[in-house]
């Protein structure tokens, strides 16, 4: 009864706007893929030169980690970057409204050998990505490999967690635990389990310390290291890129030998430096849009100007 309560109050007038947006959602899964990147396409086209706040930090962290590239180069990159970040918009719709193998079909895996190496040692494993534009297709992929538990922020809104999230995650052999049950999710790795966890966002430096990132200091939690330590976990590092078709390839590495050392901060800086060499070699299908660099060690000015 509670539960039919709970659904009938997503009635209540607030969520009309909600509604609207899971309705769009709906009729954006419902384009054709060749329509799905066209549209993309054509809208980064467009936007890629605005001064909207996203498109914004998107040209200032270009700007700072490839500064030595000429100013050609970095409009290029922000146009394919816009690009790839909207198309990361439909892979979420099509998670949450296709079936499966519409996500998955399309996937190439390179390295899927170590991942079932991994599997094979019949101990806790913790995969670690970053936020690739492509992460989407790379985890639904990942899900038809083998079940997996992720950490993940829940939306505020009630409705939309259940429309979006739950409604996506429903139709794959994942489990979803939010950034704020590490207690249970640990407690779940520690029992053989597999955990995705995508560590690469500023939450400031309580939980981290800053470590080299595009040789630029960069707030960086600690967590990988202590929670593979915690648990006598493997590391296994994954990333993935968009081909030119726009679909998704996803690598997987060997697990990490000697990891953790000991060491927070060296092991933490070994994941970092390893990102950003995936990046490097696919620069546009990483989440610029993020303000990664938005804590500074102290007396150090902000590197976003608003302007």
């Amino acid at each position: 009864m509670a539960g039919k309560e709970f659904k009938l109050s997503y009635l209540h007038p607030k969520y009309i706007l909600s509604w609207l947006l899971v309705l769009v959602s709906w009729l954006l899964a419902s384009f054709p893929r060749s329509w799905q990147i066209g549209l993309a396409g054509w809208l980064a086209k467009h936007w890629s030169k605005g001064k909207n706040s996203r498109i914004r930090t998107i040209r200032q962290n270009i700007d700072l980690c490839f500064k030595e590239e000429s100013q050609q180069y970095r409009d290029s990159l922000v146009k394919a970057n816009l690009k790839s970040s909207l198309l990361m918009i439909f892979d979420l719709v099509n998670m949450i409204w296709r079936q499966p193998k519409a996500l998955t079909a399309p996937v190439t895996v390179i390295g899927k050998e170590y991942l079932e190496q991994a599997l094979q040692e019949k101990k806790p494993l913790l995969l670690v990505t970053g936020h690739f534009t492509s992460f989407i297709q790379s985890l639904t992929k990942l899900a038809s490999l083998t079940p997996y538990n992720a950490v993940y922020r829940r939306m505020d809104n009630p409705l939309l967690e259940a429309q979006f999230n739950q409604r996506a995650v429903s139709k794959h052999p994942m489990t979803l635990f939010h950034r704020k049950d590490i207690k249970n999710m640990l407690k779940k790795l520690a029992d053989n389990g597999v955990v995705v966890i995508v560590p690469d966002q500023d939450f400031g430096v309580s939980r981290g310390t800053f470590v080299d990132f595009f040789n630029i200091p960069t707030a960086t939690i600690t967590s990988i290291p202590q929670y593979a330590q915690q648990t006598n976990a493997q590391v296994l590092l994954f990333s993935s890129y968009r081909n030119e078709a726009g679909e998704c390839t996803v690598t997987f590495e060997p697990s990490l030998s000697d990891y953790p050392s000991g060491d927070d901060v060296a092991d933490t800086q070994c994941w970092s430096d390893w990102l950003e060499r995936s990046i490097k070699q696919h620069p546009a299908d990483y989440l610029w849009m993020h303000k990664r660099f938005k804590t500074r060690p102290e007396g150090e000015k902000s590197l976003y100007s608003k302007h």
